[in-house]
C-alpha cells in the first residue's frame, strides 16, 4: 500500500467499514495544554466510531484495579478493534505505558496507530518501540518528504505514515463574542518558554523572543505584556481571556531545527554545560550544533495561531511557511528577525483600522471555511482507521 499520506487525503479516501468500530484511545487528559485536550476530545466526540478514552498513567493500586477490564483490551466484554496512542502518552516511558500493557498492545491483533509530536528526540528508541508494538500507522507533524527520512528503519518501511497539523480549530473557540481591536487596552501580548540549547536555532529563537520584543517594543508608546518566566504562564480559561486582552500577540512557527536520533547531541551539550555552566548558546552552537541544523525540515503552524485567529487577536510573527496556511500582511504582521522593519510593525500595531481588517480577513479565510476544524481532525483520523482496517483486517 502507498505508505505516505496526509490526514486530508485519508479523509477523502472512501474506505467504508461495515460497522462502527470500537477504538481504545490511550491519552492523558490531565496534560496542561488546552489544545491537547481539544485534540483528544475531537477524536472522542466527533469520530464516526465508538471511542473509549483511557489514561494508562495509573498512579495507585486502586487505579490499577479499575484498569483491569482495559488491560485485556476489551470494552464491556467485547474486544476493541483499534488502539490509538495519543501524543500525550510517550510510548518509551514505562510511567506512561506499563510493561504489562506494552506486551498486551504488542499481542493485540487489531489496528494500532501512534499519534506523535515533538518527534525530534529519542527517535531511535521510539522506532524500536514502534517495531516491538507492531504499529500499523503513524500520524506525525513531519511533511511527506521527510516521514520516511525520520522513520527510516527497514521494519517501518511499509507502515502507513501520515502528515497532520499540530492542532485544529476547536468548536469551543468559534462563535465567541470578542472585543474589537480598538476596545483592547494592551498592544502586544505573549507568553513564551525557555527551551534546551540542543534543539537548535528554531527553539533558541523562541527562548529569547520575549527578551527581544521587550528590548525593541518597550518605550514606543505601546502597552506590552510579554514574558517567558515560568511563574507568568497561563492555563485553562485564563489563557483565552489573556488572548482577548491584546490587540496583537507575538508568535512563531512551531517545530525544531535539529533532530537528535540517538541522544548524542543532547549528551554533548549537557557535557559542555557541565564543564562551562555559563557557556553562551552561540559558542555551543558553533562548536556542537551548527552542522546538525535543518537537515530535516520541521516547521508548522501551531494551535496558538488558530486560537489567535478565532479570538481576532492579530499575530505579529517572524515570516515563515506556516504549513501553507498564513500569508504575511493578509493574515499576520510580519516582523523581520533582525527587527529591520520595526517602525512599519509599530505603525501597524497602532492602527486599529488595519488591525481589525487583518483580524476579520484571517477569520474569514481560515476559520469560516471549517477546513481546519476539529471535525476535520476526527474525519482524518477516521479515514486513517478505516484505511488501515480495510487493509489489515484479514490478518485476524
Amino acid at each position: 500500500m502507498q505508505n505516505l499520506k496526509t490526514l486530508d487525503e485519508l479523509s477523502a479516501i472512501n474506505c467504508p467499514v461495515d460497522r462502527k468500530l470500537d477504538i481504545l484511545l490511550l491519552a492523558n487528559l490531565d496534560y496542561s495544554a488546552g489544545c491537547c485536550a481539544d485534540y483528544i476530545n475531537a477524536i472522542k466526540d466527533l469520530s464516526e466510531h465508538r471511542v473509549t478514552v483511557l489514561n494508562p498513567m495509573v498512579k495507585s493500586r486502586l487505579d490499577k484495579l479499575l484498569m483491569r477490564p482495559y488491560l485485556s483490551l476489551k470494552n464491556n466484554g467485547k474486544k476493541f478493534d483499534v488502539i490509538i496512542i495519543h501524543y500525550s502518552i510517550c510510548i518509551i516511558s514505562r510511567n506512561h505505558i506499563s510493561l504489562i500493557l506494552r506486551k498486551q498492545i504488542q499481542n493485540f491483533k487489531g489496528v494500532k496507530i501512534v499519534i506523535i509530536q515533538d518527534e525530534y528526540r529519542w527517535i531511535n528508541k521510539i522506532m524500536k518501540e514502534m517495531i516491538f508494538l507492531r504499529i500499523d500507522g503513524i500520524i506525525s507533524l513531519l511533511n511527506k518528504q521527510n516521514l520516511n527520512k525520520v522513520y527510516r528503519h527497514s521494519k517501518l518501511k511499509n507502515i502507513l505514515k501520515v502528515n497532520a497539523l499540530a492542532g485544529y480549530v476547536s468548536q469551543h473557540w468559534i462563535g465567541r463574542k470578542v472585543p474589537n481591536s480598538a476596545e483592547r487596552k494592551k498592544h502586544i501580548i505573549y507568553r513564551g518558554n525557555s527551551l534546551p540549547f540542543w534543539l537548535g536555532n528554531a527553539a533558541y529563537e523562541k527562548s529569547i523572543l520575549s527578551k527581544k520584543v521587550l528590548e525593541n517594543f518597550e518605550g514606543k508608546g505601546l502597552i506590552v505584556d510579554v514574558s517567558s518566566k515560568p511563574e507568568d504562564r497561563i492555563y485553562g480559561d485564563g489563557w483565552m481571556n489573556f488572548m482577548l486582552s491584546g490587540k496583537c500577540v507575538i508568535g512563531l512557527e512551531g517545530g525544531a531545527s535539529i533532530f537528535d536520533f540517538d541522544g548524542s547531541i543532547e549528551n554533548a551539550v549537557r557535557h559542555k554545560l557541565k564543564l562551562k555552566p555559563q557557556a553562551r548558546y552561540e559558542s555551543i552552537h558553533d562548536e556542537i550544533l551548527s552542522h546538525h541544523e535543518d537537515q530535516i525540515y520541521y516547521r508548522m503552524i501551531t494551535p496558538r495561531s488558530f486560537e489567535a485567529i478565532c479570538m481576532k487577536t492579530v499575530q505579529v510573527m517572524y515570516p515563515g511557511e506556516f504549513s501553507g496556511i498564513l500569508e504575511p500582511w493578509r493574515h499576520y504582521i510580519p516582523l523581520e528577525r533582525d527587527f529591520s522593519n520595526l517602525k512599519d510593525v509599530i505603525d501597524a500595531i497602532k492602527d486599529n483600522y488595519l488591525l481589525q481588517e487583518i483580524a476579520d480577513r484571517a477569520y474569514d479565510d481560515i476559520i469560516k471555511p471549517m477546513k481546519f476544524s476539529d471535525s476535520s481532525l476526527a474525519s482524518g483520523v477516521d479515514g486513517c482507521v478505516n484505511f488501515l482496517f480495510s487493509q489489515i483486517s484479514g490478518r485476524n
